[in-house]
């Protein structure tokens, strides 16, 4: 890493952090009685109190559930408990639409050229489609199987502490696959025209061999760049997966809190944003050592 990105990358944290912390007390800023009125003084006081509670985070209490039937849970350990398992369906999903994409893109370089033509136009077709329409026809569509053959293939919704994963994971890795296909296949349409390709077919490797070995060492090198907007795609629809499922999951308490508990929405807030600044900021400098000569984003 060189001078300027260790002075860029800490300086970069401070700033989002910062940034998080005064987006956390923003409920209190405007209020409307019978014009909208900024209410600064009420502002400063939630800061006051969200800098309070972060250093004494145990004694946090959260509300959960209708307005006129919550629950208080102590923010320890529920927020941790809560975080592993809708992240745990984050990262498999994107594990899942990873796998998926790297095979059908593969699968596409072997189609002849009006087919593969017809299928690109199928995936710009899913990439432009609303994702809650997706998640949604998804549940219909099992709701129709389950009434045509009694047949439940997935529990399309959560009951009390019950967790599902399966469905969801599903729903979560359909919606990147075709971003993420649609950039496999343009990075190997790139490699192949480099002299590389020509040079191995000459030695004797089928194409079958070259776009598997050769050319797709290179794309997942390039595929950090394509992380971070992914992960953003996939955050937003794990809002969308955990109402529409009605899953308790991290999510779904973190909008419930971000109106009455702010202090426990900025932990929550720092909960995502830490450790994927680690893994970012990790890529970065490891993919600096692959790519010498290329300026690498963090």
């Amino acid at each position: 890493m060189n001078r300027g990105n260790t002075i860029t990358l800490p300086m970069q944290f401070v700033l989002t952090c910062f940034g998080l912390f005064l987006f956390s007390g923003a409920g209190s800023l405007l209020a409307y009685d019978s014009e909208l009125v900024i209410m600064l003084g009420k502002y400063i006081q939630t800061l006051r109190e969200i800098v309070q509670d972060f250093f004494h985070p145990t004694s946090i209490i959260i509300e959960i559930g209708e307005p006129f039937d919550t629950k208080s849970y102590p923010i320890y350990p529920l927020f941790f408990q809560l975080f592993g398992y809708s992240f745990s369906l984050l990262l498999l999903a994107f594990l899942l639409a990873t796998f998926i994409s790297t095979i059908l893109s593969y699968l596409f370089m072997f189609l002849p050229r009006n087919v593969y033509r017809f299928c690109f136009r199928l995936l710009d077709l899913l990439d432009s489609l609303p994702d809650v329409l997706i998640i949604v026809f998804i549940q219909l569509f099992i709701i129709w199987f389950f009434k045509k053959t009694d047949i439940l293939l997935f529990d399309i919704y959560t009951l009390g502490e019950e967790k599902i994963y399966l469905l969801p994971i599903i729903c979560l890795a359909v919606m990147p696959i075709a971003f993420l296909t649609k950039h496999f296949l343009f990075q190997l349409r790139e490699e192949q025209e480099k002299p590389y390709v020509e040079y191995s077919f000459s030695k004797g490797f089928s194409k079958a061999y070259t776009i598997w070995v050769h050319l797709f060492r290179n794309v997942w090198i390039h595929f950090y760049y394509h992380i971070k907007p992914i992960f953003l795609l996939m955050l937003s629809n794990l809002l969308i997966i955990e109402i529409l499922f009605n899953i308790h999951g991290f999510m779904n308490i973190l909008l419930d809190v971000s109106s009455n508990t702010p202090s426990a929405f900025f932990l929550g807030m720092l909960m995502i944003y830490i450790p994927f600044f680690v893994v970012f900021s990790m890529g970065a400098v490891f993919l600096k050592k692959w790519l010498p000569d290329e300026e690498v984003r963090s």
